[in-house]
């Protein structure tokens, strides 16, 4: 709490000490001095005649000043005091400042001083005697001023100490004087509630109007000429700020004014005056600080009839946005119930008007100015952390340009066999039995399965039957010597002779074996026992264990990178843990697609252990291409996208 000073002194005594922010007489102050009341005092005469002027001021004050003038007046003459001093400040916390004398122009001696800050620091009656210098032969009387349970401030009397001074009795009048003060302040409480219901119902009646308003030139002529019609003006106008100066927005009753009019050039320059001086500026003054500047105020109010101006910026946060200028005649003036409207009003509008502003600009404008900002917070005192990334992202750009990495080409891959060979079905027949499955291992002559065969041996038997016959035919000609019919019986044996020969090979070949080492890719026929198969029917197909190919399917976007001979890491799924090295060998030029993309099939051979390798494996291979910035690696499918959407919208 911030204690009482008197005017023009400068100075207390050095038998204080400060407690809770006052000054408080200490234990080693004079015995003639302390708190507790005589009983009796000299006597002097107490009591003086109280004009009814004083009365009348004291009931009808038309200010604060005159009432408490009145107040301590009558007080000071019924308690037979030479002086009276009404300190008054914001409730507890001060600071407390003089708000009623008796006499005019009384100034606070230490005395009184004293008396007072040690009434506010106990918050109860005090009395000092034991005056000296000017003031010997006088005593001071101070007793705080509660309002509502909180402590308004004090007053203090200087008393003559004379025979007939009953201190008792003087500090009575005081506390039956004090509710007084209290019922003023009371007064004032309400009052002032009932101005800040006023002005904030004239906010919301404003702010309902603006956000009605889609667009924002029409919101801030709604927002003028609504607040000219509250406050009576003759003229209001509304103005934002635009890098250093003011723009005049909108002026009320007025749909349409040239923007650089003198007098629009005169109204932004009284709001630049207010905005860069971050206050209220009124002229004539009704309250403030006097040494504000006003010259571009005063211009503005000599134009024409003479008029009153008042300008209050308006605040977004802590930036300034623009500013509201009111204009009525000189002779009326604004008050400060006006000002505080006025400071309200600029409070509420501001915010709403700068969004609307802000949302109605072009779009390459709030582009331009994102980037204005962005560029100011980097370049700006604050935002260290903001910088550091900054800073730590540009370094690493410049890094990725100058560090270079290898830049590869990613592919899935599957192995093949280099050589693939089919066993097919020789004949027409049945299968009698498969010993096979995909994926078993099987050596050159293994069988593999076999034909139903027994048709074959009936006409194999069949033929041998009539082989021996037509040899016992050609005994019996050739005993008879019967030439014709030993050529005869001849062609009948040789022909049975062929048939059984051919009988033979078809027996043969109801046996299916492994033509090489290698290992079975496709035919289960464990199932298919007594099934038909026609001559030519794939039964089986079969890969080598120690040649092997990869088949790579290369985007469309990368297949121009790619040559034969380059190398390549695979890796496959079925042995993620394992790399193996291939290396290109053959592109082809014709494209097919694999899930929904575009791919060249590009052949590689196998260099390294084959051992774990299966044909049908896949997995996943990165070509290697050349050495390039990693920038330009990982940007790279980008570009070429950007490169061809520009191609197809340029003309």
């Amino acid at each position: 709490m911030v204690p009482f000073t008197a005017a023009g002194h400068g100075t207390h005594c050095p038998n204080h000490a400060e407690i809770g922010g006052r000054f408080v007489t200490t234990a080693s102050e004079n015995s003639s001095g302390g708190a507790a009341l005589p009983k009796r005092m000299e006597a002097a005469d107490t009591g003086q005649a109280v004009s009814d002027t004083t009365w009348i001021d004291l009931a009808s004050a038309p200010t604060d000043a005159a009432h408490f003038a009145a107040w301590a007046e009558i007080l000071g003459r019924h308690t037979g005091a030479d002086a009276v001093v009404l300190v008054l400040g914001p409730a507890d916390r001060g600071p407390f400042q003089r708000a009623g004398e008796w006499p005019a122009g009384t100034e606070t001696d230490d005395g009184m001083t004293e008396a007072l800050n040690l009434s506010l620091a106990q918050r109860k009656p005090i009395v000092k005697s034991g005056l000296s210098g000017v003031n010997a032969g006088r005593c001071a009387v101070a007793a705080p001023v509660i309002d509502a349970g909180a402590l308004a401030g004090a007053v203090a009397l200087r008393l003559p100490v004379t025979a007939g001074l009953d201190l008792r009795a003087a500090m009575r009048e005081v506390q039956w004087a004090l509710p007084g003060v209290a019922l003023r302040l009371s007064e004032r409480r309400s009052d002032l509630g009932i101005g800040d219901q006023a002005r904030v119902r004239t906010a919301l009646e404003l702010l309902a109007s603006t956000l009605e308003q889609p667009r924002f030139g029409v919101a801030c002529s709604t927002a003028v000429t609504e607040l000219a019609d509250a406050l009576e003006c003759d003229r209001v106008a509304i103005g934002f700020r635009r890098r250093l100066t003011t723009k005049v927005a909108a002026l009320s009753h007025s749909g349409n004014f040239g923007r650089r009019a003198e007098l629009v050039q005169q109204i932004a320059d009284a709001m630049d005056e207010a905005i860069d001086q971050r206050a209220t500026i009124c002229l004539p003054a009704a309250s403030g600080n006097p040494l504000l500047v006003s010259a571009a105020h005063a211009n503005l109010s000599e134009r024409g009839r003479r008029s009153s101006v008042a300008t209050a910026p308006m605040l977004l946060g802590d930036r300034l946005v623009g500013a509201i200028t009111l204009e009525r005649p000189w002779d009326q003036g604004f008050s400060s119930a006006d000002i505080e409207t006025l400071e309200v009003v600029a409070g509420v509008l501001g915010p709403v008007l700068e969004e609307k502003r802000l949302n109605d600009r072009p779009l390459v404008v709030k582009l331009f100015d994102s980037l204005l900002r962005g560029i100011g917070a980097i370049l700006g005192p604050r935002r260290l952390g903001l910088k550091l990334v900054l800073v730590a992202g540009a370094a690493g750009l410049v890094a990725l340009w100058q560090v270079p990495g290898e830049f590869r080409v990613t592919a899935e891959a599957r192995i093949e066999g280099s050589v693939l060979r089919v066993v097919a079905a020789p004949l027409d027949g049945y299968v009698m039995s498969s010993s096979v499955r995909p994926g078993d291992i099987v050596a050159e002559g293994d069988i593999m399965a076999r034909l139903d065969d027994r048709e074959i041996a009936l006409e194999l038997r069949r033929w041998q039957t009539v082989r021996d016959q037509r040899q016992r035919e050609y005994e019996k000609a050739l005993s008879e010597r019967d030439p014709g019919l030993l050529g005869i019986v001849g062609t009948q044996i040789s022909q049975a002779e062929a048939e059984i020969a051919l009988l033979d090979e078809r027996m043969a070949r109801t046996t299916m074996a492994s033509p090489f080492d290698g290992i079975v890719l496709a035919g289960d026929l464990g199932t298919s026992v007594g099934t038909p198969v026609s001559r030519g029917d794939v039964l089986f197909e079969i890969a080598p264990l120690d040649a092997y190919r990869v088949i790579l399917s290369v985007d469309e976007h990368d297949i121009a990178a790619v040559t034969e001979g380059q190398t390549a890491t695979l890796v496959l799924t079925a042995l993620p843990g394992q790399t193996h090295e291939i290396r290109t060998q053959r592109l082809t030029s014709v494209a097919s697609v694999e899930d929904g993309k575009n791919v060249f099939r590009v052949e590689a051979e196998m260099i390294g252990d084959l051992a774990p390798l299966r044909p049908g494996m896949k997995g996943l291979a990165k070509i290697l291409i050349d050495e390039r910035p990693l920038i330009e690696i990982w940007s790279r499918n980008t570009v070429n996208w950007l490169r061809l959407a520009l191609w197809r919208w340029l003309p």
